[in-house]
């Protein structure tokens, strides 16, 4: 069994927007001159749980604290694109989503945090992925994202479909056709957002051997490798027809949507889209499985999730910063986040009803059994190739290339960024 737990993948979301707490609207991507105002912007979806809760959070931490808050959010592309600009300019907001990269990304610019007050309930498998090599730590994790293949139970079980079989790869694809002959939609995916990049990251993650992980690591893309046992896969799959037909227009919402009202099967997804498929129906029998690992053991994927918070180390206005994250950890808050992230939580003294989803946490988690995988790019892959494996893993999808070359391009890129894993 693989160590377990490495930084987490970015989240999937959709179109961002901007909404104000007390303090009223303001402009996607803010400068982060917020007038004296706590600026607080965040990696979050207008209309998910998640924003809704926090949106709540941040109200209620305004009329107790009597501080002003400008509260933004966008989705993850374009809060990746306006971090890197405010980065580029020292210009970081006070509070913001650290989306898995609160070590390798974010630390120069970031706080540490030992020394807060909930620093003594964070669940110590996160230590891997969230602790430098100082032991320090730079965010408040919220949610300690741990997952599988995100599933429909009952659209498996209309096509005879046995979700305990699918050990492997070969037994998942042939489920895909009975998913299929029933009717109902056996992938559902968006090209329009990094959904293609979850599904190669996902199936990565637990295709290689150590040696061959060590080989990406540190400066060697097997090519041979990547082809055959990620995108040969994404290829089959597309040949079969067994993604949604609107791949190419669909959105997070649209996946959430396909899975909570029983079109279609599977998703490779964060567990934010379970929690966003119960919103769009209650009553959804939704999960997730293992991963089939085509070289060992079903596993699970997890590290450091979209909703961890740091506090900018240069920020004016640090100390209601710290009280933030330190309101916003209580358990009462902790515990409301994670219900509507549909996560477990990074901090031990959190206790989280996820009511349909909990089955799944309890079954494939809880034991321990399995062994839990870092997300593949976050360990083994250079800083700046997220955007690639993206549009190569879509292009095969699309039909726009092949393997062989979206294989090729992809370790161009991985040769242009200097090949090695921070």
């Amino acid at each position: 069994m693989r160590k377990s737990i490495a930084t987490a993948t970015l989240v999937l979301m959709t179109s961002g927007l901007v909404l104000g707490a007390c303090s009223g609207g303001a402009e996607s991507g803010a400068s982060g001159d917020a007038g004296g105002k706590l600026d607080i912007y965040l990696n979050m979806t207008t209309g998910s749980p998640a924003y809704t809760e926090m949106k709540a959070i941040v109200d209620k931490f305004e009329q107790e604290t009597g501080t002003d808050v400008e509260f933004t959010i966008d989705s993850a592309d374009v809060f990746q694109k306006e971090m890197t600009v405010r980065m580029a300019s020292n210009n970081l907001p006070d509070v913001f989503s650290t989306h898995g990269w609160s070590v390798q990304r974010y630390s120069p610019f970031l706080e540490p945090l030992n020394d807060q007050p909930w620093m003594q309930y964070m669940d110590s498998g996160l230590d891997t992925a969230m602790k430098d090599a100082d032991g320090n730590v730079y965010a408040l994790p919220l949610e300690y994202t741990v997952t599988g293949i995100s599933v429909n139970f009952d659209v498996l079980s209309e096509a005879g479909v046995d979700p305990d079989s699918l050990t492997s790869w070969e037994a998942f694809t042939d489920a895909l056709g009975k998913i299929k002959e029933a009717g109902k939609t056996p992938i559902t995916c968006a090209g329009k957002i990094s959904a293609p990049g979850n599904l190669a990251d996902f199936i990565a993650s637990g295709a290689f051997s150590e040696d061959e992980r060590e080989s990406f690591r540190t400066g060697d893309f097997l090519s041979e490798e990547w082809q055959t046992r990620v995108l040969d896969l994404a290829k089959e799959w597309a040949d079969g027809g067994y993604f949604n037909p609107d791949y190419s227009s669909a959105t997070a919402d649209d996946m959430a949507s396909q899975i909570g009202q029983g079109q279609a099967a599977f998703a490779f997804a964060q567990p934010t889209l379970l929690a966003t498929a119960l919103s769009f129906n209650p009553d959804a029998n939704v999960g997730f499985i293992p991963l089939p690992s085509g070289i060992a053991d079903p596993y699970l994927v997890g590290g450091e999730g979209v909703n961890a918070y740091g506090v900018a180390k240069d920020s004016p206005n640090k100390e209601a910063a710290l009280k933030f994250l330190d309101f916003v950890a209580q358990p009462e808050n902790a515990s409301a986040m994670a219900e509507a992230i549909g996560s477990y939580s990074g901090l031990t003294n959190a206790t989280p009803d996820l009511g349909t989803l909990q089955s799944s946490y309890d079954k494939w988690v809880k034991p321990g059994d399995l062994v839990t995988e870092p997300f593949f790019d976050r360990v083994f892959l250079p800083n700046g190739i997220w955007a690639t494996l993206i549009t190569t893993t879509d292009a095969v999808i699309t039909g726009q290339s092949d393997p062989a070359t979206a294989t090729s391009d992809l370790k161009d890129q991985y040769t242009t960024l200097g090949g090695k894993a921070e």
